[in-house]
């Protein structure tokens, strides 16, 4: 009698125990079924899930141009997850066209000038550079590097009220090599980023364009450097004096060696 009360409490017990599992497992499957409809927000760490999981990400590369204090200077950072031994040309750009009566268009024929450039090097996967857009012209006018060539090249030049800031990253081996590694690293170069130039070489570049008005003011104007004087060759028809002797020579008044005398001496 005793035996059997056990085994009835324990049946009991196993009982409860399998309809608590089943009650669990039912309301897990109906919290499932809820949650399927609902959207699910992105996870701190699933750019790292999607990695994990074969998914590829996409890369970077980016810049912001910002406006200095100091007159006529750009600051132009950016951010990017390419090789960082390959260097970054960051330059600004003014699109210009030759007939001031014609309204500016891009897709006509037109010409432009680099006003400023400068390589940087990337570092913890960003850079930052200063752009000097303005120059100081012989009579201490801040002008752009095309305004004080105008005259020279007879031109009537109407620019563009935009400023064009690229940066560019062109690798000294083709553009596939450095995809293919890439690729191996998981990480995809949009087409939107790789740009072509007339004989076919790929690069990548980012661009951003502001309104930037032309330079007003003066200074003092700068000193008139060689390759300025003469066409570039400097003062050429200015005789520089001898450098003076610092060591004082005394001609000998005896001869002072063994060897037999030379048919000049015997002249003498």
């Amino acid at each position: 009698m005793h035996k059997t009360f056990i085994f009835i409490c324990t049946k009991k017990i196993v009982k409860q125990n399998m309809t608590h599992l089943l009650k669990g497992v039912f309301s897990i499957f109906i919290l499932l079924l809820l949650s399927n409809g609902c959207t699910q927000l992105p996870l701190p760490g699933r750019q790292l899930t999607n990695r994990l999981l074969g998914q590829s990400s996409k890369a970077i590369f980016q810049l912001r141009v910002t406006k200095s204090d100091r007159p006529g200077i750009y600051t132009v950072a950016g951010t990017t997850n390419l090789p960082e031994e390959i260097p970054i040309t960051v330059a600004a750009i003014r699109y210009l066209h030759p007939n001031q009566q014609l309204s500016f268009n891009r897709d006509a024929n037109f010409i432009y000038s680099i006003l400023a450039y400068q390589n940087v090097d990337v570092k913890k996967g960003r850079w930052q550079t200063d752009l000097k857009l303005w120059q100081i012209a012989p009579d201490g006018q801040f002008q752009e590097v095309w305004q004080m060539d105008q005259s020279k090249l007879g031109l009537s030049l109407k620019p563009a009220e935009e400023v064009t800031f690229v940066a560019t990253l062109a690798p000294k081996e083709s553009l596939w090599e450095l995809e293919e590694d890439l690729k191996k690293q998981r990480i995809t170069l949009a087409s939107s980023l790789i740009n072509n130039t007339s004989d076919g070489q790929r690069y990548v570049q980012a661009r951003q364009i502001l309104s930037v008005a032309l330079p007003t003011g003066q200074t003092k104007p700068p000193e008139p450097r060689p390759e300025d004087i003469n066409d570039g060759w400097g003062k050429r028809y200015l005789l520089l004096p001898e450098p003076p002797i610092i060591y004082k020579l005394d001609k000998p008044s005896q001869r002072r060696i063994d060897a037999p005398l030379s048919t000049p001496e015997f002249l003498q």
